[in-house]
């Protein structure tokens, strides 16, 4: 993310998209207290491809020790120094230009700021792991706990700009840079799981199961994954559910104790399986469809919320969902319909 290094104090300054620098500290982004600077003395905005500087000061800018006309506008370069007033103490250098991104920022400790992915897990060594996942409907951040006690759902709510999270005992931030013209879509216009479809792999002696998307005339490969193993024995038990003929809100539910028992994981490996699937299914769509969609999770049990699947063991197909076809539930399933 793009940096600022104040040369007197060796203080760092992330940008915002939009980002402000002045003596008035509530109506700035960053504050330069020194009677030569103007109240808002000068921004520096992003495009969408350069970095620019632009001066609204009555003492002026510098860049690079020449000095900019009042609301000229500069690109902005790796290592480019900046001074404000004309004075040495308020001179920054310019660290990186890399595009704005949403953060965590340290509150009053040394830690590195955290550059947020669409869907991103915060570990916690004091308490339950954290998720934090951009909903691209709301345009916001929500912040999810992922509850080790299986039998409650887990806990989730929206977030704020500036709003603080405490986690291990340090505070973080969220500081929320992107703008609603920079999203780019590089994936097919995905917004439901009833446009994709799931294909599942799966080796004989099922050691590695590897799974593909198809949506929009596109196979997305997912690789060969050990959460994937998850999702497969979810999918089975939707298929042998459908195939005795359930409601759909009745297909696919199985206990999360129970999985976690003959899955041979504790709960909170469980939740992190949990998270790699969905972080990997957002990656793959680039956040087009909400990752909440691809497990569900309610009163201690989960499932896949897809129907739209086939399971691929060796070279047999085990189950294909679009078809007409006798399903053969696997022993894993038949043993957790008896439990459910």
């Amino acid at each position: 993310m793009a940096t600022l290094l104040n040369k007197h104090n060796q203080q760092s300054s992330l940008l915002q998209s939009h980002h402000s620098f002045g003596r008035l500290q509530c109506s700035v982004n960053t504050n330069i207290s020194d009677p030569y600077i103007s109240k808002v003395h000068a921004f520096i905005e992003w495009n969408g491809e350069h970095w620019l500087l632009r001066d609204v000061s009555s003492n002026g800018t510098w860049l690079n020790g020449n000095k900019l006309a009042r609301e000229q506008i500069a690109h902005l370069k790796k290592d480019d120094v900046i001074t404000f007033a004309s004075k040495s103490a308020n001179a920054f250098q310019v660290l990186d230009i890399n595009p704005p991104c949403d953060c965590l920022i340290p509150i009053a400790h040394n830690s590195k700021a955290i550059e947020l992915e669409y869907f991103h897990l915060l570990p916690s060594k004091e308490a339950q792991p954290m998720v934090l996942s951009f909903n691209n409907q709301t345009y916001s951040w929500w912040q999810e706990i992922l509850d080790d006690n299986l039998s409650q759902s887990v806990t989730s709510a929206e977030l704020s700009d500036q709003e603080i999270l405490t986690v291990d005992g340090l505070s973080w931030q969220l500081q929320i840079n992107r703008a609603v013209a920079d999203t780019q879509i590089l994936r097919p216009t995905v917004t439901s799981l009833d446009d994709i479809r799931f294909t599942f792999n799966t080796s004989l002696d099922e050691e590695s199961t590897q799974l593909f998307m198809q949506t929009g005339g596109e196979n997305i490969d997912l690789l060969v994954r050990s959460h994937h193993y998850l999702t497969l024995t979810l999918a089975r038990q939707r298929a042998a559910d459908m195939q005795a003929g359930l409601s759909d809100s009745e297909q696919g539910w199985l206990y999360a104790e129970h999985l976690v028992k003959d899955l041979g994981m504790d709960a909170s490996h469980l939740n992190i399986q949990i998270y790699r699937i969905r972080k990997q299914f957002v990656d793959a769509l680039n956040n087009n469809c909400e990752s909440s969609d691809i497990i569900e999770r309610k009163a201690g049990k989960l499932r896949l919320a897809s129907k739209n699947f086939c399971v691929i063991k060796g070279d047999v197909t085990e189950c294909d969902t679009s078809q007409t076809i006798h399903v053969e539930p696997s022993q894993e399933a038949k043993e957790y319909s008896q439990l459910n």
